[in-house]
């Protein structure tokens, strides 16, 4: 089900995720759509958290720098795998409107920096990072320039973007 609720929320915006479509698509009752979410807000919170949770998967490994800049480059990766600007463009076009919508972009746009903040939390375990570095943050200093180009100004995420991303944190970093 919630494989047709991606379906429909890229297709047709987050309006078109409801529990009749699903049903209709999916060939399940309506009241098996409503036996697990209850409601449109639940309905679309998960369905916005399943496009997205790919992001948390992907456990950092190696030096910060590395971390940092292989997480950059997979939410690349994932915002131009599937097409998540006109899922954010629907979300943040109802939001101002609705509330449920207010809550599935910031849900959106979280899913998308969590893993730069598990990145960070990973090397501040590891002593890399200073314990005072407030991770969310930082995430959100580092992803937020990848999230504005693409959902924003509909421009590509080049190399040197992250490049120039990263050396700014890094003496960021080195002066703080």
């Amino acid at each position: 089900m919630l494989s047709t609720a991606i379906e429909l929320l890229l297709e047709g915006g987050a309006q078109e995720v409801t529990a009749a479509r699903i049903a209709d698509r999916a060939d399940v009752a309506r009241t098996t759509v409503y036996r697990q979410w209850p409601d449109q807000r639940s309905l679309l919170l998960a369905t916005v958290q399943e496009l997205t949770s790919a992001h948390l998967h992907n456990p950092p490994d190696g030096q910060i720098d590395d971390d940092v800049r292989k997480t950059l480059e997979r939410i690349r990766t994932r915002l131009v795998k599937r097409d998540v600007r006109s899922v954010y463009s629907a979300l943040a076009g109802q939001a101002s409107l609705d509330e449920t919508f207010r809550d599935a972009k910031r849900l959106f746009i979280h899913q998308l920096t969590q893993p730069v903040v598990l990145a960070l939390e990973s090397n501040v375990a590891r002593g890399a990072l200073p314990a005072s570095i407030d991770c969310t943050f930082e995430a959100n200093l580092l992803a937020g320039p990848i999230l504005h180009c693409h959902l924003a100004l509909h421009e590509d995420i080049t190399d040197e973007l992250i490049d120039a991303i990263m050396e700014r944190w890094e003496r960021a970093m080195k002066s703080a």
